[in-house]
């Protein structure tokens, strides 16, 4: 993939955006979400790091909704530096967001994908980039056999107090699964040179019923 014409491309999309009917741009504002790109491209979000390093979020691909393919922008314009990096993408693109979850000064893009037909089962897509423009890929955890028993997909990503969480529904053992309302589960996520892991937060039944 040639990133000079996937570049051009986005900016084509901007400027024909910009100069479409004022009822458009009304609309754009109020639900930017609805704001279609040209194929193959799919979504497009521009994240500032710092003031003269950007990294544009892009995913694209034809012929199919679940699988396509992730490309991660980085434009340093202070040291005239641009990298590019790419893989495989299941699911289609939800949001995307920086982080430094390790506080060691090197930013993380993270990209959340849902597969359809499937609970909204989640992937993560995450890369941590150094001062210098490298970058590296850091594996999202798969759950346990524990914390997969009874799982009901639904998740949700958060961040609180520069804390990343997940919770999704689940069944215990013991609930019919049509009679009983779903209870939460809730992890909290940690990097650790370059590992994410993550613990369970315990929550009673009683004071996740009335949570929820």
């Amino acid at each position: 993939m040639n990133v000079l014409k996937l570049i051009a491309g986005l900016f084509l999309c901007t400027f024909l955006i910009s100069c479409g009917p004022e009822i458009e741009k009304q609309e754009s504002a109020a639900k930017p979400e609805l704001i279609r790109i040209p194929e193959p491209f799919r979504y497009h979000k521009a994240i500032e790091v710092k003031p003269g390093l950007t990294f544009d979020i892009v995913s694209w691909g034809r012929g199919s909704d679940s699988i396509g393919a992730y490309l991660i922008l980085r434009s340093d314009s202070t040291r005239l530096s641009y990298r590019s990096v790419s893989g495989e993408l299941k699911g289609q693109v939800f949001d995307a967001w920086n982080m430094d979850l390790d506080n060691d000064g090197n930013p993380e893009l993270y990209i959340q994908s849902v597969e359809k037909g499937n609970d909204n089962h989640l992937k993560m897509y995450i890369h941590e980039f150094s001062d210098g423009g490298s970058s590296q890929p850091i594996r999202f955890p798969e759950l346990n056999s524990s914390l997969k028993e009874g799982y009901r997909g639904k998740d949700s990503l958060y961040i609180r107090d520069g804390i990343l969480y997940r919770e999704f529904a689940f069944h215990s053992a013991k609930d019919s699964a049509s009679a009983v309302k779903p209870l939460k589960r809730k992890l909290e996520y940690f990097l650790k040179n370059n590992s994410l892991q993550f613990k369970e937060i315990k929550e009673d039944r009683q004071s996740s019923d009335k949570k929820h």
